[in-house]
């Protein structure tokens, strides 16, 4: 028994071995296990930032009817074409919103996040704001320390209010373990409580992992399991949600589940053959369209 339980162990032993030596692309072990800070410790970090450095943005004096602009799924390593295109759109719109959305995955693994910093920093120059959550891939080798450091906050909200005093509310979500976590679920229930009763026109949620898995593109971390997808969709439903956005599986898809739109929105990737990014016009209606960058 003890010869088996030695060779067991020296077999898990030489699979991690071997899953971490494949490549400096991709995470195996990452991909079974988390070994850097849970969903919940990540969350308290993000709610350190909020409550205590930042704050909550508020926007204010924008337009009825204003145009949003979102990416997800960039992976960026060597190459920005993508991404320079989307920035070069953003910037020359001069109508669009002071803030845009990015849906997780900004980083295809480790040593390129200065490269990624420098093909973003335009916008800020430009007085605009990117509000980013993170995905799976910006979790792979450790990367956390590295997104906080430079993003600080995965889990937070924002609203605007326009010049005719509607108001709509922003919600983003850490999802890049596949779960929200304890902390941040409840923390979520109390916010759509506590927004309930104050006149918003929207509430526009965006994570990065997906509600309703259609394929097996993403394998086992493609969506949320069964039990919190219900217990989300329901909590979502119940507080008068209007639009939920994803990314992920790099395609997009349309789902209507108990009066909420989930939308799951492409790739932004260089090296995936149809990406695109996407405009929301939002007023009395959400509106959207699709704008194929290569």
């Amino acid at each position: 028994m003890r010869f088996l339980a030695a060779l067991g162990m020296t077999a898990v032993v030489g699979l991690a071995v071997v899953l971490t030596s494949c490549g400096k692309n991709i995470d195996y072990m990452g991909l079974f296990m988390t070994f850097n800070e849970s969903p919940d410790e990540r969350f308290a970090q993000s709610m350190e930032y909020n409550n205590v450095q930042h704050g909550y943005d508020h926007y204010t004096g924008i337009p009825d009817e204003y145009k949003v602009y979102a990416m997800s799924d960039i992976h960026v390593d060597f190459s920005t074409d993508n991404l320079d295109r989307y920035v070069s759109d953003y910037l020359a719109d001069t109508v669009a919103a002071p803030f845009s959305l990015c849906l997780g995955d900004v980083i295809n693994a480790t040593g390129h996040w200065d490269y990624f910093a420098e093909h973003v920093k335009p916008v800020t120059d430009a007085g605009r704001t990117i509000h980013y959550v993170v995905g799976n891939h910006d979790l792979y080798f450790n990367q956390w320390p590295e997104y906080r450091s430079r993003l600080h906050t995965s889990t937070y909200w924002f609203d605007v209010q326009t010049v005719s005093g509607y108001k709509d509310l922003y919600i983003g979500l850490d999802s890049g373990n596949g779960t929200l976590g304890v902390d941040q679920r409840d923390w979520l229930e109390s916010l759509l409580k506590e927004k309930k009763n104050q006149g918003y026109r929207h509430i526009i949620v965006f994570t990065h992992t997906h509600f309703f898995k259609k394929d097996t593109s993403q394998g086992h971390t493609s969506n949320f399991n069964l039990e919190e997808t219900y217990d989300l969709t329901d909590l979502f439903d119940r507080y008068d949600v209007s639009l939920v956005l994803q990314g992920h599986s790099h395609s997009r898809d349309l789902t209507i589940f108990k009066d909420v739109t989930y939308l799951r929105v492409d790739a932004l990737e260089d090296h995936y053959p149809d990406a695109y990014y996407t405009i929301f016009k939002i007023g009395n209606n959400i509106n959207y369209e699709f704008i194929k960058v290569n």
